[in-house]
């Protein structure tokens, strides 16, 4: 009794700091295999909130999947201008960029050219190019850039 109280207050605080209980329920009970919260996080926060669905930060294993991923976000409000975490980082080895939910190091990379090889953070998130100030404002093709794991961005969560 005692842990199914400690639970649904646990879900009642997380419903209640988000105001999206309707989102929250969509979010469980969508079926597609990637799911955009209506929210900024942190990347730590985003890995939690992925979890508490039953899912993961979104890996990227290669361009096809990239296309999936950024097909679920278009169908978003916040396709323009925005970013999302990815489930990439390098908090263990530096230099070195892993899928935090395998522990599998990242094989295939989508780098944007002024953050080749992950200079700028340690964890990886998606943006369109347009992000970038060297690039041509109408280029929209989605890359991979990398930022403090504390920045708050959308996120991406994938089914397990």
């Amino acid at each position: 009794m005692k842990s199914q109280i400690t639970w649904l207050l646990a879900g009642l605080v997380l419903t209640l700091g988000h105001d999206t209980t309707q989102k929250m329920r969509a979010e469980c009970d969508s079926t597609s295999k990637y799911v955009v919260p209506n929210f900024k996080s942190n990347w730590y926060k985003a890995m939690e909130y992925c979890h508490y669905l039953g899912m993961k930060l979104v890996t990227v294993a290669n361009g096809d999947e990239q296309m999936a991923i950024v097909g679920s976000i278009e169908d978003t409000d916040k396709a323009n201008g925005t970013s999302f975490w990815t489930g990439g980082n390098d908090l263990g080895d530096s230099g070195n960029y892993h899928w935090y939910s395998t522990g599998t190091r990242i094989m295939w990379f989508n780098w944007n050219t002024s953050d080749r090889y992950g200079r700028n953070g340690d964890c990886v998130y998606l943006a369109t190019r347009r992000e970038d100030p060297e690039a041509d404002s109408d280029f929209n093709e989605w890359k991979w850039f990398t930022a403090s794991c504390s920045n708050a961005k959308y996120f991406v969560c994938e089914r397990v």
